[in-house]
């Protein structure tokens, strides 16, 4: 019996679970309003999942490039840079910015 790797899109749609669930709470222990919260998972979750597409696809082709490709917490954390930069969110982006500070520093 063989043992098949589990897909590039798994691991990525596995870590954005994770990592968005940690980012609610945070948002949320912070007191970021309820709709705010969401309308921030909402913009990362367009971003990283636009992302991870073209990721999947780069890598079908030719798997090496899987090393060339952004970690999937790599990403995350660019894509809640991305959102800061094209939205305003009123009650988060300097907490926004102190949680991609912090994971910047622990990477």
């Amino acid at each position: 019996m063989s043992h098949k790797p589990k897909p590039v899109e798994d691991h990525y749609k596995e870590s954005f679970n994770v990592n968005v669930s940690s980012l609610s709470k945070h948002l949320a222990s912070k007191l970021v309003p309820e709709q705010e919260i969401e309308d921030i998972m909402n913009s990362i979750s367009s971003l990283y999942f636009g992302n991870v597409v073209k990721i999947v696809a780069e890598c079908n082709k030719d798997l090496m490039l899987l090393e060339y490709v952004p970690s999937p917490l790599k990403l995350f954390i660019d894509c809640i840079a991305q959102s800061q930069q094209s939205k305003f969110f009123s009650c988060s982006s300097t907490i926004l910015k102190g949680y991609v500070d912090a994971l910047e520093d622990w990477m």
